[in-house]
């Protein structure tokens, strides 16, 4: 499925006024989000995926599609992007809102910590103040069980090698070529305390 043009329209807006927070020239294309959806694994009926920093919903829909019996909460910062999710995925919850205040947003809705299947995120980590980056990996592993996973994906693995969040193992990687630029899957596990 190619990108919409309209998706595309409305995310080079964002890149033009919001670079930092947005994180990329072009949205995330349909095999990137298909390998990131692949490295979830099997949920049970009735599991949540909570995905930070959606954007136009590239990996959004392949989530409703791949797991259209699972609850998905899209926490997005970027108020333009968060209600076009809304109007085009009704069936998504999505909350405006930082990363980092996700166990209060689950709260909100009433979704405890053993409902959380996976967490993937498309937020642009790399360009984030690393205070930021800390709080975001530490509300990722308050909101995750041990054994359930936290996907991610990056333009550059080897960065990636300065950024260990703690309580969590990284599984084996996937390269994507066919992304704008090519992306690394990187696919954590969330280990015991």
């Amino acid at each position: 499925m190619a990108l919409p043009v309209r998706d595309a329209v409305c995310f080079l807006g964002q890149v033009v006024t919001r670079f930092r927070s947005t994180g990329a020239l072009i949205p995330s294309s349909p095999r990137l989000a298909r390998a990131m959806v692949g490295s979830i694994r099997d949920l049970a009926p009735g599991e949540v995926v909570v995905e930070l920093g959606p954007g136009t919903g590239a990996l959004t829909r392949e989530l409703a599609q791949r797991f259209p019996r699972n609850p998905i909460v899209a926490i997005e910062f970027n108020t333009i992007f968060a209600d076009r999710l809304r109007a085009r995925l009704p069936e998504v919850h999505v909350v405006e809102g930082c990363a980092s205040r996700l166990p209060d947003h689950l709260a909100a809705l009433g979704i405890t910590t053993d409902r959380v299947g996976a967490v993937v995120s498309g937020l642009p980590l790399l360009s984030l103040p690393r205070e930021i980056i800390g709080d975001i990996f530490a509300a990722i592993a308050a909101s995750l069980a041990p054994g359930r996973r936290y996907v991610q994906f990056t333009y550059s693995k080897r960065a990636w090698r300065r950024i260990n969040p703690p309580g969590f193992r990284l599984d084996r990687t996937e390269r994507v070529w066919l992304n704008l630029p090519p992306a690394q899957v990187l696919p954590f596990t969330r280990l015991a305390a």
